[in-house]
């Protein structure tokens, strides 16, 4: 006998991201019953500072070293002043890679919609020929 105390669902889905948020939307409109879970904090208008001038910034984009304290490896790519706070910290969560695959990965970001955000939160489709 099932405990209808506790919700159920057809499916879960782990991230909001530009996959997840898409895979929930379809599911739901298939009339499956599925519950989205997310890491990430909420964001608001004020989270998007990609097209704020750097004399706006704290320390004005210049203090790379500063990043590399907290994110040694993700601020080699995408993670920079502008986004550092949707970013995991990476000696709280290191990466781990084997030695002959060294990390080509975008960042581990815990904000609603994912890395979807560093894309500037657009998603193009793949040409076909």
């Amino acid at each position: 006998m099932q405990n209808k105390s506790k919700p159920e669902y057809d499916v879960i889905v782990v991230g909001s991201g530009a996959s997840g948020g898409w895979a929930s939307k379809r599911l739901a409109e298939a009339g499956l019953k599925v519950a989205l879970l997310e890491a990430g904090k909420p964001q608001s208008d004020a989270s998007f500072t990609e097209h704020k001038p750097e004399f706006e910034l704290k320390y004005r984009n210049k203090a790379n070293e500063i990043l590399r304290k907290t994110r040694p490896i993700q601020s080699r790519f995408a993670c920079s002043e502008y986004n550092a706070e949707w970013f995991v910290n990476d000696l709280d969560e290191p990466y781990t890679t084997p030695k002959d695959q060294p990390f080509l990965w975008m960042g581990r970001l815990r904000v609603t919609g994912g890395r979807t955000n560093v894309w500037g939160r657009v998603s193009l489709p793949r040409a076909t020929t």
